[in-house]
């Protein structure tokens, strides 16, 4: 770390009653309900978070309060973030929640969760566990290696717990100076009084401290200054100051081989002694942010390659961190700069990229809103995507665009440029992709060459696409359904079409009322009379939608069925579960399951409810030529939700990380 001194969509009682009485009868480790937000009900989209932590995106909440970060984990699940970063949770000095002294959490008076600023250990584990039923991994950023001073560097503060008064604990050897001097650097202070890290008492302080907060649910932990507490191997091998902190203290973790650890070594090339603590855990790639800075203030993307020396296995990279925004380094970057850097690090293959949401009023509260961008939700959905892909980095247009492909499946481009037309070599597969962000763009793949026109100042995010885009008018609807719809389409940033052919068929015109995430941005499209006598609209689904809704109007009447309207879960990859035709009340409904279960699997069971899972069925499921299992209902009468999970012949459940497969039946 760097010191201070450096109207109408409401949910009908029906469904609440439903959905209560649902939650009365059914086990919650099987199945669990809906998440609910602005009156609609849907399960928030983890389902695309990597299992590793390794392998996903990392939110810094920086100074958000554990409150503050819980009741923003459905929209942090459904923007593609597997882990949060919180600000250091150990106590301090003063309880003041003025933003410009964030530097407080870095001069901690004990080794303890809890503090005045972020809230109690109850208030952390209440975090940890409501974070694991979304798939989130909680980070917490450790502060191991000093404790606060009084105003002299040399001196504790008098708040400092007794347990840490004794002055056994600490170096006293000063503050340090010499900063090329590997000794100094790791046995002096920087800035506050240095634990004696050699010390078997500091080490087992620091083995119960991290236990606590592994215990409460924490999946990992970013030591501060990790830089400056010495290891045994590398510069420090046989050294008199050598010891072994790190092989003790994360040798002795609950849970050790399954939390993600990562330290603060900032690059100096000359006695980072990087190489050595890449052996006990990942770094953070201060190099490379440095590069990524240059390449997007100077128009030259080419600057943005490599990774800064590191493995880039084992690195974390970012655009920004709280120590480049709070000592001014990057502090005048625009949200633009900092989109296009995100695009950049987050789509690199190996890496851990970490996105820094700056401070906006005083601590405890959430930041700037760029974190939910819809671009930085593309790119990171396209992260989580790409798992286990290799990567090919690409420049052209004079070095202001740069291509970064992903094995065969996906590529970023990022336009720091003008408008351009694009002709470049690629690894993508043949065929058409549009776009999975905000600027309006659709590229070709043919033999290796990928052409079409690039926005000015853009973000591009393609995959999805070794195919050209469903076509809307290939599907034919069924025959005697209100409504139906082609459920494989449901993917993000790809076309959907609706038809409908319900009590408002017999108009002269019908709008296709539709928005995302609980009614966000609501929209009508004019639908368009087929000669089957259905309706037909289409819309391309946001890429940060994990929800579409929907209803029917002629300008004068409504069909939202029966006060209940319409609402699809939406997916990044491969739609996991596909119904035909779409549920309707009293008809038959096939469904195929095509989840994380069916590849492995001998045997699949449906288990299967209507309207908050009332009835709870299970069904045998039969495997298809194409691996997907598929199985046929009838819905009941009087069914407006088809709430559906699955399980192998093992009893493994697939239930969307707890938030099921619902969708919703016409009446």
């Amino acid at each position: 770390m760097k010191m201070k001194e450096l109207s109408k969509k409401i949910l009908s009682t029906s469904i609440v009653l439903a959905l209560i009485l649902y939650v009365s009868i059914f086990p919650s480790n099987q199945v669990n309900l809906l998440s609910t937000q602005k009156s609609v009900v849907y399960a928030a989209d983890n389902s695309t978070l990597p299992s590793n932590t390794k392998d996903g995106v990392i939110l810094h909440a920086f100074d958000w309060s554990f409150n503050t970060i819980k009741n923003e984990l459905p929209n942090i699940a459904a923007a593609g973030y597997k882990s949060i970063q919180v600000s250091p949770v150990q106590g301090t000095k003063s309880s003041s929640t003025d933003a410009s002294n964030w530097w407080l959490l870095y001069q901690p008076t004990n080794e303890s969760v809890g503090n005045a600023q972020l809230g109690t250990y109850d208030d952390f584990k209440a975090l940890c566990t409501s974070a694991k039923s979304y798939g989130i991994s909680i980070i917490v950023d450790v502060v191991m290696n000093h404790m606060a001073n009084n105003g002299n560097a040399d001196q504790l503060d008098p708040s400092v717990d007794s347990s840490f008064k004794d002055p056994s604990l600490y170096h006293n050897l000063g503050q340090c100076t010499n900063w090329n001097n590997r000794y100094d650097i790791t046995q002096q202070g920087i800035g506050m009084p240095d634990l004696n890290t050699q010390s078997s008492a500091v080490q087992s302080k620091a083995i119960a401290f991290l236990n606590q907060c592994v215990d409460a649910g924490a999946s990992g932990f970013r030591f501060d200054a990790a830089k400056h507490i010495e290891t045994n191997i590398g510069l420090d091998a046989n050294q008199p100051w050598a010891g072994n902190y790190w092989t003790n203290v994360l040798g002795n973790l609950h849970n050790e081989s399954s939390l993600y650890i990562y330290g603060e070594i900032l690059q100096d090339g000359t006695v980072d002694n990087v190489s050595a603590y890449e052996t006990f855990m990942n770094v953070t790639a201060s190099n490379y942010g440095y590069n990524l800075r240059s390449a997007i203030t100077s128009n030259d993307l080419s600057k943005a390659s490599g990774i800064g020396g590191l493995d880039q296995t084992k690195s974390v990279d970012y655009v920004e961190t709280h120590d480049n925004y709070e000592d001014g380094t990057s502090k005048s970057l625009t949200d633009w700069q900092r989109k296009m850097g995100w695009a950049i690090a987050a789509s690199r293959a190996g890496s851990t990229p970490l996105f820094f949401d700056r401070p906006t009023s005083s601590i405890g509260n959430e930041g700037d809103s760029l974190w939910k961008d819809s671009d930085v939700v593309a790119v990171n959905k396209f992260h989580n995507a790409m798992v286990g892909q290799n990567e090919y980095l690409r420049w052209t247009n004079n070095n202001q665009t740069m291509l970064i492909d992903r094995g065969t499946t996906g590529t970023v481009i990022v336009n720091d440029g003008g408008s351009t037309y694009l002709n470049s070599s690629t690894n993508l597969a043949n065929g058409t992709y549009t776009n999975h962000g905000t600027a309006s763009a659709t590229l070709t793949v043919s033999n290796g060459t990928i052409t079409g026109n690039i926005p000015a100042n853009s973000i591009i995010v393609l995959y999805n696409g070794s195919t050209t885009p469903t076509n809307p008018t290939s599907y034919s609807p069924h025959s005697g359904y209100k409504v139906d719809y082609d459920s494989s389409t449901l993917l993000q940033g790809n076309t959907f079409t609706v038809y409908y052919n319900g009590a408002l068929s017999n108009s002269s015109s019908v709008s296709l009322h539709w928005g995302s995430n609980g009614w966000t941005n609501p929209t009508n499209v004019s639908m368009t009379k087929r000669s089957d006598g259905f309706w037909q609209g289409t819309i391309t689904i946001p890429s940060s939608a994990t929800a579409l809704d929907f209803d029917f109007t002629d300008g004068t009447n409504w069909d939202n069925n029966s006060s209940k309207d319409w609402h699809l879960q939406t997916w990044s990859n491969a739609v996991p579960v596909q119904v035909s035709p779409a549920p309707t009340s009293s008809k038959q409904v096939s469904i195929y399951y095509n989840g994380t279960l069916a590849a492995s699997a001998s045997a699949i069971t449906l288990h299967w409810g209507y309207n908050g899972f009332t009835s709870p069925t299970d069904l045998a499921m039969t495997k298809q030529s194409d691996g997907r299992w598929m199985a046929t209902i009838t819905m009941p009468s009087g069914s407006y939700i088809l709430n559906m999970a699955f399980k192998n012949q093992a009893s493994t459940w697939d239930n969307n990380n707890s938030g099921n497969y619902n969708i919703s039946a016409t009446e």
